[in-house]
């Protein structure tokens, strides 16, 4: 008797235990599930990262250069979660694996928008084909949207932002610039002209020379209009933002920047949260 006593006492504690556990990990569970598609959209494979159930605001995200959006599911999945659809082109060069743009990166000052132009219309194509896809349930509106990229990404954003007058989309009115290749831009004055209603950018402290050029007096987001926002990450590189193994430790922090523009942005929520200077931040500014 003593023994089938002693049994059922430590089956109940068991049971307990794992109700505790259950209950503690269902909390940290994020609110939202993330469903991830593949899919093909005017002939250019997309990926399509998006919460669960219901319409949520849509942010289309641009790879770097020679990279793939794979590379990026960390941030990209970090938005789905915090209800977002991510639409995520695969360009030209994840494909073929080339870092080599059609003019060098060397002479920023000859680049035109036809360089690395068929970004342009990977973009244009699935903006234009998505009121009319099966995606289109899941996408609040088409009227207001955001871009994300990563380098060549970031150039690409900056380009539908009105910085080619060619590239521009009216209803992209927020970019989230991570550590974005912005020289020809800036070179040949064209900073001013994007007329998106709000700016991110995103660098680190070993990002050179990317992030000292947005940073400069007078540089990339001195001549930005406002609204926009800047953090500087300490001992972020270039590749701080893809899913490296030394890359990952600052995807919390910069996705809290990243999703509150978005909110600020695409969902009217307070702007409080970006003057906030968490503890990787190494500079932190913002115009309103």
């Amino acid at each position: 008797m003593k023994d089938i006593f002693f049994t059922k006492k430590k089956q109940a504690r068991f049971k307990k235990a794992a109700l505790i556990i259950f209950l503690l990990t269902s909390q940290m569970a994020p609110a939202t599930a993330e469903v991830l598609t593949t899919e093909n959209i005017e002939g250019i494979e997309v990926e399509i990262r998006r919460p669960a159930n219901g319409a949520y605001p849509l942010i289309v995200f641009s790879h770097g250069m020679g990279a793939c959006p794979a590379k990026y599911s960390g941030i990209q999945s970090r938005l789905a979660n915090a209800g977002y659809i991510v639409v995520s082109p695969k360009h030209e060069d994840c494909i073929s694996g080339s870092t080599k743009p059609d003019v060098s990166w060397r002479e920023p000052e000859k680049w035109t928008a036809q360089s690395n132009s068929n970004r342009r219309d990977d973009m244009h194509k699935v903006l234009d084909a998505l009121p009319s896809s099966h995606y289109a349930q899941y996408i609040k509106t088409f009227k207001q949207i955001g871009c994300a990229g990563h380098s060549m990404g970031g150039y690409t954003c900056m380009g539908l932002a009105g910085a080619w007058d060619s590239w521009k989309r009216e209803e992209v009115i927020a970019i989230a610039l991570l550590s974005p290749w912005n020289k020809p831009y800036a070179v040949q004055n064209r900073i001013a002209k994007m007329n998106n209603v709000k700016t991110l950018y995103q660098g680190g402290s070993k990002d050179r020379p990317i992030s000292t050029d947005i940073l400069k007096p007078n540089g990339t987001f001195d001549k930005t209009e406002p609204s926009k926002y800047l953090q500087i990450f300490k001992r972020a590189r270039h590749s701080s933002w893809t899913d490296g193994a030394l890359a990952k430790r600052f995807h919390e922090p910069m996705s809290y920047y990243i999703t509150s523009f978005f909110d600020l942005s695409l969902k009217d929520r307070p702007k409080e949260k970006l003057e906030v200077k968490k503890s990787r931040i190494a500079e932190l500014q913002f115009r309103h």
